[in-house]
């Protein structure tokens, strides 16, 4: 196991919580009014990766992975932890001693800096893994706001790919010298 998050991070104005099965109201909530604002650049967020399973269900497998430290994946809630306002989390599928941050935010939430915010606190919890080396963000080229997340922290340009449905995507490096260059310099508190 790579890194061992913390299950809750209280932030300024917001939490970062690992999912429970017990946020499937709000998440559905929040997925149904933000559908439209989604499927544009992540339709899997409202649809999910494994076909067949209900809200509950991947709530539940996502609970059962965080704690098997296979990935770590936070719902952003209100200051209560009650309103789902959106998603991210850690994935170790970009290699070895490496990990992607994934974030999403749900319609009516964007524009305030949460996305920034909560990526920013996810790049701390994975730089503070000593066998981690760099953190990497996959973003979908014609989502401009989620590019704007990854250039405010420092993250660089590295690649375009295709991904799977033949969308050109952007992928972000940070490396660990430039984490202690950004906070170093502020850009990551």
């Amino acid at each position: 196991m790579l890194l061992t998050p913390p299950s809750r991070l209280d932030l300024p104005g917001f939490t970062l919580r690992a999912w429970s099965p017990t946020d499937a109201v709000p998440l559905r909530i929040a997925l149904e009014a933000s559908d439209a604002h989604l499927r544009a650049f992540t339709p899997w967020v409202v649809d999910g990766r494994v076909l067949g399973l209900s809200l509950e269900d991947r709530l539940a497998q996502h609970a059962a992975d965080f704690a098997a430290g296979k990935e770590w994946v936070f719902g952003l809630f209100d200051p209560d932890g009650v309103d789902v306002w959106g998603g991210c989390g850690l994935y170790p599928r970009v290699g070895p001693n490496a990990v992607e941050v994934g974030y999403w935010l749900a319609v009516g939430r964007t524009g305030r800096g949460l996305a920034t915010r909560s990526t920013a606190a996810l790049t701390r919890l994975a730089f503070a893994a000593p066998a981690i080396d760099h953190v990497e963000i996959h973003c979908d080229y014609r989502n401009v706001a989620s590019a704007r997340v990854p250039e405010r922290l420092g993250y660089q340009l590295v690649d375009r790919t295709k991904n799977n449905a033949g969308n050109e995507l952007l992928i972000w490096r940070l490396d660990r010298a430039e984490f202690v260059e950004r906070v170093n310099d502020g850009r990551i508190e």
